[in-house]
């Protein structure tokens, strides 16, 4: 435990065990440190490079009481990050000629009553622009199956086709999608096509009131920095759209097994990242643009994910054996920034977009 010789606020009066290289990348805890003693973030921040992790460290508490402290082992809600994990099993099964992108719903799914299913593809799912209604939030409010999220989504007012609008239904048919393939439920493919394969041990799937151990309950912070805990949501309901959990370090594995070729080979990893500018630089459950604020532009693929007080963000540099992950579990840490300095995961993509290695 480190404590420096001054006053913190009570919540960073513990500092997990760390990875913190030194030198060049010294910056970056200072970076992160800033912004947890001025009360903007809570949770745990890793950073890889060709040479693996070299910066991995955990701040603030998993209880309302803040008596259990966060450490780099502690599991988070990772929300809409589950659509990335959706959307590499759709480009694997296209890989294996078992689906196309172009495969409309009427012929994938027939049994749902989907207006304008012979119009929407599998690319208009991963792309958000099916025109697909969204959910109303009172559906996670009881247990719901992907069926009854499917059909009662579907009787709210629809947007237009070919036209952005982020949406959880998308991502909810592609899971269906899967499990047709597949033969198996959407949690089994996730199981064995990505987490078994890279050992992803600390991933797996959250269900009302019942968490994994470690975990980082989520809260809503008020201007007075006084902490509500979030209401119990049944966050099985988003089911291949926000429904799993996982730690910073097993992230990581997703960022190599992506880098290797061990989940998508190159030329499925080309559709992977290919970015859509006309639909905000939307790709395949990802989003990939030039850093704008960098003068040498690196390629970025991101992944945020939201629910209450989780909060996430997943930057991979594409042409750099790098990537930056932040969870954390108050709303203090906003993952929907661009280019604002003093934001958290701005500054980190700055500071490790202009570095080597």
């Amino acid at each position: 435990m480190k404590i420096k010789n001054t006053v913190f606020p009570l919540f960073m009066l513990f500092l997990a065990t760390d990875i913190c290289a030194q030198g060049k990348y010294s910056s970056i805890d200072s970076i992160v440190t800033h912004n947890a003693d001025h009360n903007q973030f809570e949770g745990t921040v890793l950073v890889t490079d060709s040479s693996g992790i070299i910066y991995n460290r955990s701040f603030g508490f998993k209880d309302l009481g803040k008596t259990d402290p966060i450490d780099n082992n502690t599991h988070f809600s990772i929300a809409s990050i589950t659509k990335m994990f959706t959307s590499i099993i759709i480009l694997q099964l296209i890989e294996e000629k078992k689906l196309r992108i172009t495969d409309n719903l009427e012929k994938l799914l027939p049994t749902y009553k989907i207006p304008n299913s012979e119009h929407i593809s599998v690319h208009h799912l991963l792309l958000h622009i099916s025109g697909l209604p969204n959910e109303n939030d009172s559906i996670f409010h009881q247990k719901v199956s992907p069926e009854q999220f499917i059909n009662t989504t579907l009787l709210e007012n629809p947007n237009e086709l070919n036209t952005f609008n982020y949406t959880n239904i998308d991502y909810i048919l592609l899971g269906k999608i899967i499990e047709g393939i597949d033969g198996r439920t959407w949690q089994e493919s996730v199981q064995l096509r990505i987490l078994d394969k890279l050992a992803m041990n600390d991933t797996g799937f959250l269900e009302y009131s019942r968490y994994p151990e470690n975990y980082a309950q989520t809260f809503s912070i008020d201007q007075n920095n006084d902490r509500r805990k979030d209401p119990e949501w049944f966050y099985e309901n988003y089911y291949a759209a926000g429904s799993m959990y996982s730690t910073a370090s097993d992230l990581s594995k997703l960022h190599e097994g992506l880098y290797s070729e061990a989940l998508l080979n190159s030329e499925t990893a080309g559709l992977f990242q290919k970015p859509y500018p006309e639909f905000n630089y939307a790709g395949y459950g990802v989003w990939i643009y030039n850093y704008p604020f960098i003068n040498s532009q690196p390629r970025i693929m991101e992944r945020r994910g939201a629910i209450l007080g989780s909060n996430s963000v997943f930057v991979r540099f594409l042409d750099k054996n790098k990537c930056i992950i932040i969870l954390s579990n108050n709303n203090k840490f906003n993952p929907d920034s661009f280019g604002a300095i003093n934001n958290l995961k701005e500054a980190l993509i700055n500071e490790v977009g202009k570095t080597s290695g």
